[in-house]
């Protein structure tokens, strides 16, 4: 009886250390845009940071207040600023990558409105992990 207390306290131990190993992304700063009067999509931002020894690929974000919502980038094109859809955005291992205004973001279609705080959202990426961050809404002002 005592060398399977010592063995599952060992599978518990190696079970733990396995866990701590597969860190999710620190998420910060999470906002998304007031939508403007009359529109039914906005933007979010925030700030991600992969804290592991691999890199992250997102290649979904979704959320119960919006009916779609799409990775994002701008490119110069000719001196004109255009909006491209990404199918995913890879954070590498020990790096931060910041969505943000006239770069990264997520575009947010058919939002149900009025939005209301706290504002889940799921990310989920390549490896088959997903993780919930919240974002706040900010003015337009």
């Amino acid at each position: 009886m005592r060398n399977m207390t010592a063995v599952l306290v060992l599978l518990l131990g190696l079970t733990g250390s396995v866990i701590a190993l597969s860190q999710p992304l620190d998420v910060s700063g999470a906002y998304v845009r007031e939508p403007i009067p009359g529109r039914y999509m906005s933007a979010a931002f925030m700030t991600l940071t992969n804290t592991s020894a691999t890199d992250k690929t997102l290649i979904s974000v979704s959320a119960d207040w919006a009916g779609i919502i799409e990775i994002h980038t701008h490119l110069h094109d000719n001196g004109v600023m255009r909006m491209r859809q990404l199918e995913s955005l890879t954070i590498p291992a020990g790096e931060t990558v910041s969505l943000q205004p006239g770069g990264l973001h997520l575009m947010l279609f058919k939002l149900q409105l009025p939005l209301t705080e706290p504002l889940p959202l799921t990310l989920c990426f390549d490896d088959g992990e997903c993780q919930t961050a919240s974002a706040e809404l900010r003015s337009l002002k």
